[in-house]
């Protein structure tokens, strides 16, 4: 375990003080304060050298040592901040391996843990010649702290040349005095309440924190330099950041004050961010279709959306974790409004404004170059889950079947195969090979067998992604595509194509899964060149009409009081139906089924009584005709919650002017609790009077209306709409107040 040393030398430091206001009637406890610390060759020398030397130079390994490790002493910060950004000048040849740990600490003595700091590749710019590493924020459990500490870690080949560590900087940011997270959402909904009625079309934008809430700095307003470009094409970023904190608006206004004032990139770069919480914020200035600063080449014709948070999924002392469930339906409820309002397909690809390259439709911000692993993997590998979630909330049904190569219908050759990093392909996986023009030579092949619904003419379309390799694609990549009318050969340029669908032709295939088409490393234009083995898809083109499922009720998202549960859909032609079922399961894939209730063609509800309460239910009705053709409605997700929830004025503090400020909280199981009524009394009386009603909060001021003792009670109300029986009794009065000088606002407590 790395150990604390005292600090044992003076420091020299470059300081550099700049502030803004976050409120529009700003003082100096309202602005955010930020200040560099800049240690060299010569402050490092303080520190604890194991096998490690320093000089004006910087940090580097000593004599011929393989390893060696520095810790730095405790260092207090020029500031109180809330959130830390190192940034490092190093040379890190490519035998070698440099890692810097970072933890924080508070004038109690209470240390975070140690952090491993990787790269932040969404913050570093080619031009720049400093590396960003990820942005610390301070853990929940404190608001700002005053200490941090350092140690890099250095091993290298024998005899190899060693790392460098040139120049730490390392960025404090005090944005911990701007408006809180209940400030925001009630400035929020006084916006909101002033815009126009009317019916929204498609599917509705979900909240939104506007600038104009939570960025109220006069540097936030501008209109010089704005672009705008039809978004196409969505992108999931991460912005590497630590994943506790105990104010996320206040970790959102430092990441625009390091984007916008300490780089000097005019603005934070992201169109949205999304919280821990869910909490969505408008990001870049501009408003819908402005052009953001996120992706190089990619940044016309894409809205970014950034996670905020680290999700690499690295070791435990990184900073990488999974997304939260409510900041994934926050994420799916902008995207499917920005699928619809310009009708995005989520599983295609195509092309953008000013790349010569196609890129999927909703993507991760590493598809762009492959030169990031951004978002992260915990959160790259949920773009599949993305991709149906969006479509299942606006009702998309894509034409196309597809088959990717990961499925039961691809079968390849028992040959040396790669995969490319990151996770990149449809879906996120592929296969590539090397081109050859020798037949001798040819080892790689594969097939595709899809299962074709029912017989008919289908136009087919294979994928190339866009992939770091190191070399050039094929020109030459020949597909074989067997129909009815036997075998076809089209030869596609995979170099010319790449990120996008390439047109196959068109086929007479036959229901079932006969029709196969092949690709093999075989070509006549090159070799050693890369080819790919991915995705597959199909559409079929001489339907007039088919049948169509679409459920009615329960609705999307709806939480139910009573577990006899009427399901209720819309049918269009299953006269040719050979079976249909209600499917209800616990999951979207419909892996752990609870009912399955067979019906008739003419059946169009049904009513089930579940044995107990879920919280989470899907359901579909799933059809199979004749011809095995299966079509199945969107799956519609819905709770059944039975029993009322329970809460409690839980605490009372007496405030100086006479004043009283209450904490209350409640809990249920299942769909969680919605929101509290508050009653008052006076001790010895019976009627209750009502103070709050139909609150989401769950702590509030009371200013007595003379000096009686007050009984309080709360009643919560859960999102199935099931009301707390009344409390017979009260649940604290103003007799068992704690006196206190200030009042400390508690924010919302999840439930």
């Amino acid at each position: 375990m790395l150990r604390s040393v005292k600090f044992l030398a003076t420091v020299n430091i470059l300081i550099l003080l700049t502030s803004c206001s976050l409120l529009p009637q700003s003082t100096a406890e309202d602005e955010i304060t930020s200040v560099d610390l800049v240690l060299t060759g010569e402050v490092f020398s303080a520190g604890d050298l194991s096998d490690v030397v320093s000089s004006p130079d910087g940090l580097t390994m000593a004599g011929a040592e393989v390893s060696g490790l520095y810790l730095s002493p405790i260092i207090d910060a020029p500031i109180d901040f809330n959130v830390l950004i190192p940034q490092w000048e190093a040379s890190v040849p490519d035998s070698a391996s440099m890692t810097i740990q970072m933890r924080t600490g508070a004038e109690n003595g209470r240390w975070s843990e140690w952090m491993i700091i990787e790269e932040n590749d969404d913050w570093n710019l080619p031009e720049e010649t400093d590396i960003v590493g990820q942005m610390i924020a301070v853990p929940a459990v404190d608001v700002t702290h005053q200490k941090f500490q350092f140690s890099v870690s250095f091993s290298r080949y024998d005899g190899q040349a060693a790392s460098i560590l040139r120049t730490l900087r390392v960025t404090f940011i005090d944005s911990s005095s701007g408006p809180t997270a209940i400030e925001m959402a009630a400035n929020q909904e006084g916006i909101d309440s002033r815009q126009p009625e009317g019916a929204e079309d498609g599917y509705p934008k979900p909240p939104v924190i506007s600038r104009e809430v939570w960025c109220t700095s006069p540097a936030c307003s501008y209109s010089d330099g704005l672009e705008y470009e039809p978004v196409s094409h969505l992108i999931v970023h991460h912005t590497a950041s630590s994943n506790t904190s105990s104010d996320w608006a206040a970790v959102v206004r430092a990441i625009w004050y390091f984007h916008t004032i300490t780089r000097g990139w005019g603005d934070i770069g992201y169109n949205y961010l999304v919280d821990m919480n869910g909490v969505l914020y408008e990001g870049r200035l501009g408003g819908d279709d402005v052009v953001g600063t996120h992706a190089g080449g990619a940044n016309a014709g894409t809205m970014a959306l950034a996670f905020i948070g680290m999700f690499t999924g690295l070791e435990e002392n990184s900073l990488g974790i999974e997304p939260t469930k409510e900041m994934l339906d926050s994420a799916v409820a902008l995207l499917a409004w920005k699928a619809d309002q310009t009708d995005i397909d989520v599983y295609d690809a195509g092309y953008l404004p000013n790349l010569e390259w196609g890129l999927p439709k909703l993507m991760g911000h590493r598809d762009v170059y492959g030169t990031t692993v951004c978002p992260g993997d915990k959160a790259y590998e949920l773009l599949p889950w993305l991709r149906e979630e969006v479509s299942r909330r606006i009702q998309f049904d894509s034409p196309y079947i597809y088959v990717d190569e990961l499925s039961d219908a691809f079968t390849r050759g028992d040959a040396n195969w790669y995969s490319p990093p990151g996770g990149c392909g449809f879906n996120g996986s592929s296969f590539y090979t090397w081109s050859t023009t020798d037949p001798e030579n040819s080892t790689n092949w594969a097939e595709w067998r899809p299962n074709v619904p029912s017989s008919g003419v289908y136009e087919v379309d294979a994928y190339a992604p866009f992939c770091p390799t190191g070399q050039s694609e094929t020109a030459g990549a020949t597909y074989a595509i067997s129909d009815i009318n036997g075998s076809t050969t089209v030869t596609i340029d995979q170099e010319a194509n790449l990120g996008t669908w390439m047109r196959l032709g068109t086929y007479n295939f036959a229901a079932g899964n006969s029709n196969v088409i092949r690709l093999s490393d075989l070509t006549v234009t090159d070799s050693g060149h890369v080819i790919w083995f991915d995705a597959i898809r199909l559409r079929r083109i001489d339907q007039s009409s088919k049948p169509a499922v679409a459920n009615q009720r329960p609705a999307q998202g709806s939480w139910l009081q009573y577990r006899a549960v009427t399901f209720e859909w819309s049918a269009i032609d299953l006269t040719n139906a050979k079976e249909t079922l209600l499917e209800v399961a616990t999951d979207i894939n419909f892996n752990n089924i609870v009912l399955s209730h067979p019906l008739t063609d003419d059946e169009t509800t049904y009513t089930h009584a579940f044995n107990q309460d879920y919280a989470l239910l899907f359901w579909k009705v799933r059809t199979t005709s004749q011809e095995n053709q299966r079509i199945t409605s969107q799956p519609t997700q819905f709770g059944i919650d039975t029993v009322a929830p329970s809460s409690k004025v839980q605490s009372i503090k007496q405030v100086e002017d006479g004043s009283y400020l209450l904490e209350w909280t409640g809990v249920d199981a299942t769909s969680g609790v919605n929101s509290f009524a508050v009653e008052y009394w006076v001790d010895g009386d019976v009627k209750r009077t009502p103070w709050l009603t139909d609150t989401p909060d769950t702590s509030a001021v009371f200013v007595p209306p003379d000096k009686e003792v007050y009984w309080f009670v709360s009643q919560a109300r859960d999102k199935a709409g099931t009301v707390e029986l009344e409390h017979t009794t009260g649940d604290i009065s103003t007799d068992q107040a704690v006196k206190t000088y200030s009042i400390t606002f508690f924010p919302l407590i999840s439930r």
